[in-house]
This record gives C-alpha cells, structure tokens and sequence, in this order.
C-alpha cells in the first residue's frame, strides 16, 4: 500500500468516527461510541442540574502525565454537553467544584466556601482521588506493609482536605480505594469508583495493524509507554527483557521519559509525544505490556487498549481492572516470554475481549456524583 493510500484511509477512518456508529465501525467494540451497556452516550448537563464546574487543575499541553490527560478529556465533554468548565477560579455563580488529591491551593476556596457555607448557595468539591503517595514516596505494597507504624505526609494531607471539604469522593479504581483503606484512611461518603478514559477521536481502534496472517510472516511488534521515569514504571523489567527476549522474533518500542543513563540494545527507546502522535504508532503495534506497579489506573494503558493492543500487565496495581480478559497478568519478567506465545496463539480472541470505559460514559458517572453533590 503506496503512502497516498494509506494517509486517505487513515483520514478516512478519522471522518468515519467523528460522524456516526455505523456498523462497519464495529466490527469489535469500538471504545468511545457507546457504553459498556450498549446504550447511546446522551447524558447532557440540564439532565443533571449542572451548568457549571470549577477544576482545580493545571491544565499541561501533552505529552504529560495520565491524570492531566484524563481531565483534559473529561472537561472537553463537559463543554461538548454545554458545561461552562472554570481553569483554577471561583467564581460568585458558580457553586460546584472538583480537585485533585493535594494539587491545589485551599485557602481560597476555605474562604470563599465560608461566604456561602450557610446559604442555599453552598459551595460544593468533588474530590478525586488516586493513590495512595505512600505507594511512590516508599515503593511499599500496602498489602505487604500496612502493618507498619509510617505513612506518607502527602496521604495524611490529601485525608485532611478531604474530610474538611469534599462532599463526594471519587476514586480512579478499586485497586486505589482499597490500598488507602488498607493504610488507614477514611475517604467522605459517598464514594465512587471511576476509572479514567481516553478522548476517542484521538485513540480508537480503526486504520490499526493488522494481525499477521500466519506464524512467522513478520516480527511482532511490542510497546511500552510511561511520561514517568520513576523507579515503579518497570524499567528493570525493560532492561531483563532486552537481555532475554528473542528479537528474531519481536520488534519492541518504548516511548517516554527513562531514567538519566538508563540504556537498551535491542529496544528502541523514543522522547515522549503528544496524543495525536502517539495514537497511531500505538495503532501500528500488536501487544503492549504494561509493566508499571503499585499504579492505581494507567492512562498509558488505557489509550493502548483503546487502540486496539492485546495486554501483558505486571500484577499488583489496578492493571487488571482494565484489561479484563483482554491480556494476561504476571508476576515476574520470566514469565512474559511464555505469556507473549499464549497471547499470539489466540490473539484475536484477546483483542476482541477489550472492553473499556468511553469519555462519554465517564463523564455520565462524574455528573451523576456532581448532581449528588449539589442535591446534599
């Protein structure tokens, strides 16, 4: 396919997502297009007595981290269903707010919410919560460590705000609700689990590679992503497998921040790029391994899966609540080679099984705690 064919298929497909859910579109589950139930994505603002939020966010042009790519998205469907969504400001009209864990200045809005704390006017936070920092301050498994008498500042901090303000939590998965739990803490009812999602006309499963037709016809392609260069994002894991994997066989990528020195021979190390970028060489990769731990919900992973890529996913983090069925789980870098050929064998079988959250349907279950709010 000459470069002419493949730029107007890939453009076409492009116009094919924007405009409808035709039937030729989902030939698997196309992410972003429908809930998990099948049910159109047609929740809108005055549905829910929302017309207006304020985000305590710094908002960062990607490449950046998963939590500032998941909000980017979610307040772009925010206003998409006609929610005027604020930038790190109170404003007189504007009742209901959201923050990050500790990523946002107090004061402020302890003063403002004094104002109002008696009048029907109340100011209302959302808190969102991940976590916990005990995780990435210590590199502690709080099902391993809980027991022991320390915690991290940043944890204590986030439980303080969270206790004086918030009138809903809300946590980015199971995994990270019950490992803060585990450690202690008490999140303020009423609590939701809310995984992260991707913006769908960026990463979504069309113009993708195609498997290959029979064993041996090319090199299969892996990938790995992280914005982190930290020590949980699975570098040691990276290094054992450019030593040991058979790269006859596979052609691997990594793209991202790695730590200062850090080297491979055989995997292709790439500087991070922005979504747009990003979404089709994810598209033009077979299986991506996820090899982060301790992480409480993968944007990187999300937007692989998105893209249609099979998963092999360290255990131990909120990985698996992801993937589902669509990827297998291992312990230790030893087992992958065996995992990557169980995953071959049957792959269509595993990429039909990716199933996750659409921004729209997100969004549905961030209104729905919005409107909890403002009813309280």
């Amino acid at each position: 396919m000459n470069l002419f064919i493949k730029l107007f298929c890939y453009n076409f497909s492009l116009l094919i997502l924007s405009s409808s859910c035709t039937a030729q579109t989902r030939s698997w589950r196309l992410p972003g297009l429908t809930s998990e139930t099948g049910k159109p994505d047609l929740l809108k603002a005055s549905d829910v007595d929302v017309d207006s939020i304020g985000f305590f966010h710094v908002f960062r042009k990607p490449p950046w981290g998963g939590g500032n790519q998941f909000l980017l998205a979610l307040a772009g469907e925010l206003r998409r269903r006609g929610v005027e969504v604020l930038d790190n400001e109170i404003k007189s009209e504007t009742r209901l707010y959201m923050a990050n864990a500790i990523t946002f200045k107090t004061e402020p809005f302890r003063k403002a919410a004094r104002t109002k704390n008696k009048s029907a006017n109340a100011l209302k936070l959302v808190h969102r919560l991940d976590g916990p920092y005990y995780c990435a301050r210590f590199g502690k498994d709080p099902r391993i460590h809980a027991k022991e008498p320390y915690r991290a500042k940043e944890d204590d901090r986030v439980f303080e705000i969270n206790k004086e303000f918030a009138c809903a939590s809300i946590f980015q998965s199971q995994w990270s609700y019950d490992m803060n739990v585990m450690l202690g803490y008490k999140p303020k009812d009423p609590v939701s689990i809310i995984n992260n999602a991707v913006d769908h006309s960026i990463f979504h499963n069309l113009s993708r590679l195609q498997w290959k037709a029979r064993p041996g016809a090319r090199k299969v392609k892996l990938l790995s992503s992280s914005w982190s260069s930290g020590d949980r994002k699975g570098f040691p894991t990276f290094k054992w497998l450019d030593d040991h994997l058979d790269f006859s066989r596979y052609e691997y990528t990594f793209i991202g921040n790695a730590p200062e020195g850090f080297t491979l021979r055989n995997i292709k190390i790439l500087p991070p790029v922005d979504s747009e970028k990003l979404a089709p060489i994810l598209r033009d990769h077979d299986i991506y391994i996820a090899a982060s731990f301790l992480e409480p919900c993968s944007n990187a992973l999300i937007e692989a899966l998105a893209c249609g890529l099979p998963t092999l996913f360290q255990e131990g983090s909120g990985h698996r609540e992801l993937v589902k069925d669509a990827g297998l789980g291992y312990e230790a870098p030893h087992e992958i080679p065996g995992l990557l050929k169980r995953l071959e064998h049957d792959y269509l079988n595993y990429q039909a099984k990716i199933k996750i959250m659409s921004i729209a349907e997100a969004t549905d279950k961030y209104l729905a705690v919005y409107k909890k709010c403002l009813k309280t």
